[in-house]
C-alpha cells in the first residue's frame, strides 16, 4: 500500500525509502481523509498550491495555507490531514543533506538552518510563492525528463530555494507560534514530553496523571488529535531512535533496548520489526553494507 508521500504501510507508521532525492507535484481533487503517519532519515519541503491542510510534526499540529512552505527534519513524525472537504495541490520534496552539504560549506551559508532550528512552517509573500513556483517547476521538469546536466539543475535550484528559508530564519523563530494549531495543548505538551523522556518508563496512567487528566479521556483525545494512540507514538519515537543508534553507534542491541525505554529485548525487537519491517540485527547489517 502506497501512502500519500510514496511510503510504505507498516502498523500505523510509514517508514520511507532510502533515497537522495524525490519530487512530486499531486493535485488532489477531493480530501484524504485517512491519515498516514511517517518518518523518514531524509529532510522534506512541502509547498501548498492551493487548499489548506493539518500538518502534524513532532508534537505540534500546523494550520498551512496556500503559499506555506513547510520543512520536516529527518526522524520527526508526521502527517497531513484534511482542514476542509475541499480538494489541495501541493508539491512535495525529500532529500538527503548529503546532496547539498558540500555546496552549503562552498558557500558559506547554512543551507540547513531552519531545520535545525526547528522551525516548520514559512508564510510566503506573493512574489516569493511565483520564486518558488518556478524552482519547483524547473525541479519536476529536470527529474523527470533527466537532460543534460539535469542533476546540476536540479541542485541549483534547491539550492536558491534553501537560501529562501535561510533568509526567514530569524523572522520565522519570533512567531514561532504561528500556524499552529492550539486546540489541545495538552496533547502537544505530551507529545514534547514523550520526545524528550522516551528513555524513561513511560505509560499513559503516569503521563496521565503527570499532567492531571483522566487517563480515558487522555488515551481518546491524543488519538483523535494526533491520530496515533498514545502506544503508537511512544513506539515510534523510541524506534526512530533505535534506527538512528543502530546506523551510528556500536552499541550492542540489548545496549540500544535500555537507552530508548525498552526493557525486554523481545519486545523492542517485535516492535522494531512492526514498524521497520526487519529486526533490528537486519536493519544494522543493511546500513553497514551502505557505508562500504
Amino acid at each position: 500500500m502506497q501512502t500519500e508521500h510514496g511510503g510504505e504501510v507498516s502498523g500505523e507508521l510509514a517508514i520511507m525509502h532510502d533515497f537522495s532525492f524525490s519530487i512530486q507535484r499531486m493535485n488532489n481533487p477531493a480530501p484524504i481523509t485517512k491519515k498516514k503517519h511517517h518518518y523518514h532519515n531524509t529532510y522534506e519541503l512541502y509547498y501548498l498550491y492551493s487548499g489548506e491542510r493539518y500538518y502534524f510534526i513532532k508534537d505540534k499540529t500546523y494550520h498551512v495555507k496556500r503559499g506555506n512552505l513547510v520543512l520536516i527534519k529527518a526522524y520527526d513524525i508526521h502527517c497531513t490531514s484534511d482542514f476542509s472537504h475541499s480538494g489541495y495541490d501541493r508539491c512535495l520534496i525529500m532529500f538527503k543533506k548529503s546532496l547539498l552539504s558540500d555546496i552549503s560549506e562552498a558557500i558559506g551559508t547554512n543551507l540547513f538552518e531552519c531545520f535545525e532550528r526547528d522551525i516548520h512552517l514559512i508564510p510566503l509573500s506573493f512574489q516569493e510563492q511565483s520564486f518558488v513556483e518556478t524552482l519547483l517547476t524547473t525541479m519536476v521538469s529536470e527529474n523527470k525528463n533527466e537532460g543534460a546536466g539535469h542533476e546540476d539543475f536540479i541542485k541549483a535550484a534547491m539550492v536558491q530555494l534553501l537560501l529562501l528559508t535561510a533568509r526567514h530564519a530569524d523572522s520565522a523563530a519570533e512567531s514561532i507560534g504561528d500556524g499552529v494549531v492550539t486546540a489541545n495543548k495538552t496533547v502537544s505538551s505530551v507529545a514534547a514530553y514523550i520526545n524528550n523522556n522516551y528513555n524513561e518508563d513511560i505509560t499513559l496512567e503516569r503521563v496521565a496523571e503527570k499532567f492531571f487528566i483522566s487517563p480515558c479521556y487522555f488515551s481518546r483525545t491524543f488519538k483523535r488529535v494526533t491520530g496515533l494512540s498514545f502506544t503508537e507514538y511512544l513506539n515510534g519515537v523510541r524506534i526512530k531512535e533505535a534506527q538512528r543508534l543502530l546506523a551510528t553507534e556500536d552499541m550492542s542491541i540489548s545496549e540500544i533496548c535500555e537507552r530508548i525505554g525498552y526493557k525486554s529485548t523481545t519486545h523492542f525487537g517485535r516492535s522494531f520489526k512492526a514498524i521497520v519491517g526487519m529486526s533490528p540485527t537486519e536493519y544494522r547489517r543493511i546500513k553497514r553494507r551502505a557505508k562500504t
